[in-house]
């Protein structure tokens, strides 16, 4: 077994950027972990680190270029996607001019080689392109107005730190490398204190939690100001001598008093209190904001008094202490290598408002979309009207691993590498240290970086000779002011190098303003805050989730429903129980979700994560709100209102479902899934396990027999099995549904007196099947789509009961599904097996860890198990999609 051990740096979209260490045996990844040569994030990764392995080779990852006919995804070839691409842009080029081809480059990555996908589309002659942010926009431009040019800290100069201020940042969940210094700050004696109208996880490691109200933290930031300001604690020398526009600010304070600031903000004046004392007692504090202060429309009404905070109480310029937001990841890059040069006048959407933006674009309208490093369907607000418009254009490409929300609405997908496949640089938002990409692995299946596509894409373009050179070519002229500091690409690939950047800026007293002062918000209008609606009375938090980066995650690992936080008290007022199904409701649309009631949180906010797929059921931005922050083109998504009512009860919602599984090897997987999304309420036996059956199907809708590797002739090793066959009669005899899989379904045979028999061989894979006509009719199966292949795993069969209807066959096993009496479905193949399950299974058979089957190892060779793997990223979405509605459908009768 050979092993080797590659330094790299993560990519994703967090500020923390850690050094990692990925360990390769036979060249496959076995281990990411920290670096612990990193001068800052010290052999420190998150759990989210350790679990990527897994994305990259997950059985939903789509490793091969994939192209849309009639509508349904098919293998292609890189000629064929890229020859269809560059015929297409060159033809809306043509007939209607470069800038009805939309770019939208999104923040799944922003490593150095990326500038050069814009580059790609302003030689094509000025695509249109995006500008504003969905998320540190509002904070940066709000900062620049203070400091002229926003420099935070050096993460490291906050063990500096007598004190902390943690405003709306969380980084237990996102900013890992900062717990260390959290700790130590602690250790040593100092407050810790997390501002934050949510309870996140950080909580667990500060000394105090201030609640304030979602976009009212500039007023407690005030109220803390003024209380400095009557102890005569506050740095005259700073006020006198380093700011401009004090006078306006301090008539601004005057014009409030400290109740009044606390009751706008939602707090008691002790929290204030807090927060003064802290400033001017622990000395020097450092305040570190985090980007759910952006998500507002008058963010810059919040961030600009916290800024002022820090010149009052004296800690700009001050080691350990300074307003710190986040750094300028394309700072050490040439950024002219983006090509907007080339066209300055060339048209721009505004992100915050994509959807809209892309609807109403005229002269020309949007015929072509290429989207990379993002899903925007998903993560961007008002997303209804995000899918209006891509469905409106001709063409959507998207590079993507997955077949997310974005990827659903293209019509070509380029299967991208991921990090630990690339050659590239890597800079960060949230420190002064600038990475390596070191390929770790040989890029999975036929998957290429966005820097080889585009250059392949590119040799199909007259200007291909100015577009087309090698990776370290690329590099060295790209990063030029990288090489200035004193560093090269050799020795880059060998470890990250410090930025020449201040670890205390603004230390002089000199601010890159015009004056070279600090600049004090001049006016403030807090009528501008009032935003209650007593329809809506809930403002909606989509905060970061801890499990997952954004929308970073597979449709398996969504659970069924996305799970709302609301005040206990709310939640007695609107009727709505903990455990609960609620609708989720704003003026832009509506969600499902269960209820967890919380006492300690705010009564007037709604929490949830973002990033859950909408195809998933979890699509939070089909709710929020798509306008611009005033200042810095920001994404405000906590300007949307909700209400949370009690979800309407019918045929489906609320619906008792009784599960019988037989083993903890075949869970329901996506059919109990999706029962559970469309609002089911599901109980589950495991008899095996000694759980009883019910007697009757009294307090139960409809019932569901999953499989096993049980024989279902066998009555004597499982003697449950007589009053499980007289239950599932005894259901369809009330006119409630029945659902059985594989060994339900040849119990569900038995039940209406028919035999089962053990097949000469097992039926093991994905299976071409089809539709009897009677199956074309039926209104469970005709409507669910084209039958794709479907996993078998079985050895038994069955004769079809007297009366049924056979309405699935195929050529190894006939009798594959049929109905039978008033609502009873037997479904012989697997339909429910996600992408989690289909790993499990193959992974286990082949080993022949799976005691009940592991005499049929042999019948399959190691090429089988090879080619269905390499398969999978088709047949595990197209399984998935049948049978979620296989299941709508079973849920209608």
């Amino acid at each position: 077994m050979s092993q080797r051990k590659i330094v790299t740096t993560c990519t994703r979209d967090c500020p923390n950027s850690c050094g990692l260490i990925a360990t390769v045996e036979d060249g496959r990844l076995v281990k990411l972990s920290g670096d612990p040569d990193h001068p800052l994030t010290g052999g420190v990764a998150c759990h989210k680190t350790a679990k990527y392995i897994k994305r990259v080779y997950s059985a939903e990852r789509i490793t091969h270029p994939l192209r849309k006919v009639d509508g349904q995804w098919q293998r292609a070839t890189w000629d064929e996607v890229l020859d269809l691409v560059a015929d297409k842009l060159k033809s809306v080029v043509a007939e209607s001019g470069p800038e009805a081809v939309l770019y939208y480059q999104g923040y799944g990555e922003r490593t150095a080689l990326k500038l050069l996908n814009k580059y790609f589309f302003n030689l094509l002659g000025g695509a249109t392109t995006m500008r504003g942010s969905l998320c540190g926009g509002a904070g940066q431009g709000a900062q620049n107005l203070d400091f002229g040019e926003r420099v935070s800290h050096d993460p490291l100069d906050h063990f500096n730190s007598e004190s902390m201020i943690l405003w709306a940042r969380n980084p237990v969940s996102t900013n890992i490398s900062l717990v260390k210094i959290v700790k130590d700050i602690k250790k040593r004696g100092g407050r810790v204190v997390v501002v934050d109208p949510a309870r996140s996880l950080s909580v667990n490691i500060a000394t105090h939690h201030v609640r304030p109200k979602p976009g009212r933290d500039g007023c407690l930031a005030m109220a803390a100001a003024k209380l400095i300001l009557e102890a005569g604690a506050e740095d005259r020398d700073f006020l006198e001598n380093r700011a401009e526009g004090w006078a306006e600010y301090k008539a601004i304070l005057d014009s409030l008093s400290v109740p009044e600031l606390c009751s706008l903000a939602g707090v008691p004046v002790t929290d204030a209190e807090l927060l003064a004392d802290t400033l001017m007692n622990q000395f020097p504090t450092s305040i570190l904001l985090g980007w759910g202060l952006h998500r507002h429309e008058y963010a810059h009404y919040a961030i600009r008094p916290i800024d002022a905070l820090g010149g009052i109480a004296g800690i700009l310029g001050v080691p350990g202490g300074g307003v710190s937001q986040g750094f300028e990841e394309y700072g050490p890059y040439d950024q002219a290598y983006w090509g907007d040069h080339l066209h300055p006048d060339h048209r721009t959407l505004l992100i915050p408002k994509v959807g809209e933006e892309i609807l109403n674009a005229r002269a020309p309208e949007i015929r072509m979309i290429v989207v990379t490093a993002g899903n925007p369907v998903c993560m961007a607000p008002n997303a209804d009207k995000i899918v209006r418009a891509f469905k409106k254009a001709e063409m959507v490409v998207y590079s993507g691993h997955f077949l997310d929300d974005t990827a659903e609405l293209a019509d070509v997908f380029w299967p991208a590498t991921t990090f630990l496949e690339e050659d590239d640089l890597m800079a960060s938002y949230g420190h002064n240290f600038v990475g390596p990409v070191n390929p770790a692995i040989e890029p999975v299946g036929e998957t290429k970086s966005e820097f080889r596509m585009f250059q392949e894409l590119a040799s199909r373009f007259p200007f291909a000779v100015q577009y087309q050179r090698p990776v370290d070519d690329w590099l060295k002229a790209i990063c030029t002011p990288l090489w200035q500091q004193g560093t090269d690409l050799e020795s880059m690939r060998k470890g990250p190098f410090r930025l020449e950047a201040p670890m205390v800026p603004y230390v002089d007293g000199v601010f890159p303003t015009e004056s070279g002062r600090f600049r004090f918000m001049t006016e403030f209008d807090p009528a501008v805050l009032q935003d209650e609606d007593p329809e809506y009375p809930y403002k909606l938090l989509t905060i970061a989730p801890h499990g997952y980066i954004c929308s970073e995650r597979t449709l398996a690992e969504h659970d069924a429903l996305p799970e709302v936080v609301l005040n206990t008290s709310e939640a007695r007022k609107r009727g709505v129980a903990d455990g609960g199904h609620v609708v989720v409701r704003s003026p832009h649309g509506r969600l499902m979700a269960l209820l967890k009631v919380d006492e300690a949180m705010r009564s007037d906010v709604l929490i949830t994560e973002r990033g859950g797929w909408n195809k998933a059921g979890h699509g939070v931005n089909f709710l929020t709100r798509d306008i611009p922050s005033v200042v810095g083109q920001g994404t405000p998504f906590y300007e949307t209102r909700v209400t949370v009512e009690p979800c309407p009860k019918d045929r489906v919602v609320g619906s008792t479902v009784l599960v019988v599984q037989h083993s903890d090897e075949s869970p329901g997987g996506n059919f109990t899934k999706e029962l559970a999304r469309q609002g089911c309420i599901l109980t589950t036996v495991m008899p095996a396990q000694g759980d009883p059956l019910p007697d009757t199907p009294g307090g139960f809708d409809r019932l569901v027999v999953l499989g096993g590797p049980q024989h279902a002739s066998d009555d004597g090793k499982t003697p449950h099995f007589p009053a499980l066959m007289r239950l599932m009669r005894d259901f369809d005899a009330a006119g409630k549904p029945v659902a059985g899989i594989c060994l339900g379904c040849q119990l569900l045979a038995r039940a209406h007196g028919a035999e089962t028999w053990t097949m000469p061989a097992l039926e093991f894979g994905y299976v071409p099947l089809s539709l009897t006509e009677a199956g074309r009719a039926d209104p469970v199966l005709g409507q669910a789509g084209p039958v794709p292949p479907l996993m078998e795993f079985h050895e038994d069969s069955f004769d079809l009961p007297e009366g049924a209807e056979l309405l699935v066959t195929g050529a190894a096993c006939a009798n594959q599904c049929f109905r039978i009496g008033k609502a009873s479905y037997g479904f012989q193949f697997h339909l429910e097996l996600d992408s989690i399950g289909a790993e499990a299974w193959f992974d286990e058979f082949e080993r022949g860890d799976i005691d009940t089957y592991a005499k049929y190892r042999t019948q399959f060779s190691g090429e089988f198990f090879a080619e269905m793997r390499s398969r999978f990223p088709l047949l595990v979405p197209q399984s998935g999609d049948f049978c979620r509605n296989v299941a709508r459908n079973w849920l209608k009768l």
